[in-house]
């Protein structure tokens, strides 16, 4: 009974994904709630800083998947981990690229901070909101100052009020250490980041 349950959820999860690469993919913009940080940050079971360090593209079910490894800088949220692996729908197979509208993509090297939902029972995770669980951290100016920036590319956001999307806004170029902060804020007193590396 155990075992069969198991092949369901397997079964649903692969469902999910398939009806998101043959929808979602002919669409040229997804349709999803909008979350603002509180949300993002009570619904994601892991959110962590991280710099990705491979991205592979992959077939999986016979559909073109990539698989990220993440190098973790800090964990704000979920159990530590110095390194984090996760497949998402799409990728460069075969000289095709076939991207699922607001679904986020990585490239090596890239820093972000993540807020990813719980690993389902093949172990495979999702940002919060597609693209909006993904803040790309970028240094610029003659400051050098890292900043965030949510990559909302390819989402139509719905259920937003004029507060709420001042909110929203106010997110993008926020600088790293503001924007983790009220990230902490937002956490339960308990939860203590953990840093196991040095490279912001």
């Amino acid at each position: 009974m155990l075992l069969n349950a198991h092949v369901r959820q397997a079964s649903g999860w692969l469902t999910c994904s398939l009806f998101l690469l043959t929808f979602l993919g002919s669409l040229q913009a997804a349709t999803v709630q909008r979350f603002a940080l509180e949300e993002l940050t009570d619904n994601a079971e892991r959110i962590f800083v991280g710099i990705c360090r491979q991205a592979t593209a992959e077939r999986l079910a016979g559909q073109p998947f990539t698989r990220y490894r993440f190098t973790v800088i800090e964990t704000l949220k979920g159990e530590p981990r110095d390194e984090l692996e996760f497949h998402l729908p799409g990728g460069r197979l075969d000289g095709v690229h076939n991207r699922i509208p607001g679904m986020p993509s990585f490239v090596p090297g890239e820093r972000s901070v993540l807020f990813l939902t719980a690993e389902n029972q093949l172990g495979h995770t999702w940002p919060v909101g597609l693209g909006q669980g993904k803040f790309r951290i970028e240094t610029m100016g003659a400051a050098k100052q890292p900043r965030v920036y949510q990559e909302l590319d390819g989402l139509t956001l719905y259920d937003s009020g004029a507060a709420r999307k001042a909110t929203e806004q106010s997110l993008q170029g926020l600088p790293l250490e503001r924007f983790l902060d009220q990230v902490r804020a937002l956490l339960p007193p308990a939860a203590q980041p953990v840093k196991t590396d040095d490279a912001r």
